[in-house]
């Protein structure tokens, strides 16, 4: 029933608009005519006759008078309604602020526990405040508040008063509402309290073309933890942005979601899926990958290759792989070249690495330079002061670039 309410309102405000365009469109030929004839009844006229005397072109200005006046009209009525509801808010605002807040940490922090009796009457008293939807969207987001910041038995409480109060239906309205808001507002106390039931309408949202829903709707899913092999990020086939890819890996870390399907998310055919398993990889130090991102290194998209490279650089710790990280430098991005130069430098084997950061030096770019000679320092000071003398003017001035920062 909620839900045909918020719809109702929803398409009786745009019916409206669409009503009123109408109107005025057929307003404007009606204007112009003395008379109509509509289904075999004639319809007069009654202003044409106060501008029948008036010169055809008048009658479009005329028109448009009349028109300016109903529009001032509405938008007048449409301020009456907005300062209304406006100052019923802010008296529900008075309200939460005066009491409603005071009553819900009275609960949560009683001088006494409560009896059974007691907490009923706790809540009857709660409830009494709660009769809108604004005053009800307050009450959950503080709720959403003290238990993202409470743990133990506060945490407990709030679970248990959300559950008390029992707002599924008015979190299912919001969650299948059409305003955008409405969802986001649904999806956030789904996730937050784990709320279940829902999981697979939201999994119809995470394929929305909305970025900021099917976002939320993902982060959403990953807190419920029922999807928490990751499988269902491989089935979006959609662009994933990077702020999408850095929150679902900051949620997954925080969550410290284990059961992740790493290989089948690295062999995804959406880059943006393949780099995040990658990263997963990485960040959860699942060695046992490591041949598995070394086959996407060189891979033609740009995120895919560079996720691989500073993966690969991560799990290096042999001969083989350090050789096969200088060998395919060429293929890495400005990114992981910088990776792979500190990762070579700080091997045991300073010949290798002191030879691999001399053809840094003498053949990458200006940055790439930089950052070698800086590290040569520490390895080999010799093969670092013949760059004062280097015939290569980008060399020369790396040098003394690096000079002046070290002195």
């Amino acid at each position: 029933m909620k839900t045909l309410s918020i719809y109702f309102r929803y398409w009786s405000i745009r019916i409206s608009f669409l009503g009123l365009l109408a109107l005025i469109a057929f307003g404007a030929y009606f204007y112009s005519v003395p008379q109509l004839n509509l289904f075999n009844h004639i319809i007069i006229n009654p202003l044409y006759t106060d501008v029948e005397k008036i010169p055809t072109w008048l009658y479009d200005v005329d028109y448009f008078i009349f028109i300016f006046t109903l529009s001032i009209i509405i938008i007048f009525l449409m301020i009456l309604y907005y300062n209304a509801n406006k100052k019923i808010e802010e008296k529900i605002d008075t309200q939460y602020v005066d009491g409603f807040v005071k009553k819900i940490f009275l609960f949560l922090y009683p001088v006494e526990e409560y009896t059974d009796k007691q907490k009923k009457h706790q809540l009857k008293e709660i409830k009494k405040g709660l009769t809108n939807d604004h005053a009800k969207q307050l009450f959950i987001n503080l709720l959403r508040s003290i238990h993202a910041q409470t743990s133990g038995l506060v945490k407990h409480k709030v679970e248990y008063l959300m559950k008390e109060i029992d707002y599924n239906y008015f979190i299912k309205a919001y969650l299948h509402s059409p305003y955008l808001k409405d969802k986001l507002f649904a999806l956030k106390v789904i996730g937050d309290f784990e709320i279940e039931g829902f999981e697979q309408y939201i999994l119809k949202l995470t394929k929305k073309r909305n970025e900021v829903l099917h976002s939320e709707a993902i982060i959403t899913l990953l807190k419920l933890k029922i999807y928490d092999n990751l499988l269902f990020l491989s089935e979006l086939n959609m662009k994933l942005t990077t702020w999408d890819i850095n929150i679902i890996v900051k949620t997954i870390m925080e969550l410290n979601i284990v059961n992740i399907d790493y290989l089948t998310l690295i062999n995804s055919e959406t880059p943006e899926i393949s780099a995040l398993g990658i990263m997963l990889a990485k960040l959860k130090t699942r060695k046992e990958f490591k041949h598995d991102i070394k086959k996407k290194i060189g891979d033609p998209e740009k995120l895919v290759n560079e996720e691989a490279f500073l993966a690969f650089c991560f799990f290096a710790d042999n001969k083989n792989d350090y050789d096969y990280l200088i060998k395919n430098f060429g293929k890495a991005t400005e990114k992981s070249q910088l990776t792979i130069i500190y990762k070579i430098a700080a091997i045991t084997d300073t010949e290798l690495s002191s030879h691999f950061l001399n053809y840094v030096v003498e053949n990458q770019n200006f940055v790439q330079k930089i950052e070698a000679i800086k590290l040569l320092l520490d390895i080999d000071l010799n093969v670092v002061s013949k760059y004062k003398q280097s015939k290569d003017e980008v060399v020369k001035q790396s040098y003394y670039q690096v000079l002046d920062i070290n002195l």
